[in-house]
């Protein structure tokens, strides 16, 4: 049976970043350390999220790193 569409070749995500991260992610990809993360996440600077489930008192911190690099590139003189 003919295919009826072009065949798509998988592409290389090997450079795409992804859309959250967790806080060593953004210290290894931009550099900046833990505590300025937390600052600028206290100072509304940069978005962030706390998945927990539903009686645990502990879950995972994701940093919207898209809202990072926005901060970042806002403070370029």
């Amino acid at each position: 049976m003919p295919l009826t569409t072009e065949r798509i070749e998988p592409a290389d995500t090997s450079q795409t970043l992804p859309e959250f991260v967790r806080v060593n992610d953004v210290k290894r990809i931009l550099g900046v350390k833990r505590g300025i993360l937390y600052r600028w996440m206290k100072d509304g600077k940069i978005k962030s999220v706390c998945i927990r489930e539903a009686g645990n008192t502990q879950g995972i911190r994701l940093i919207h790193l898209a809202s990072v690099r926005n901060y970042i590139n806002s403070q370029m003189v």
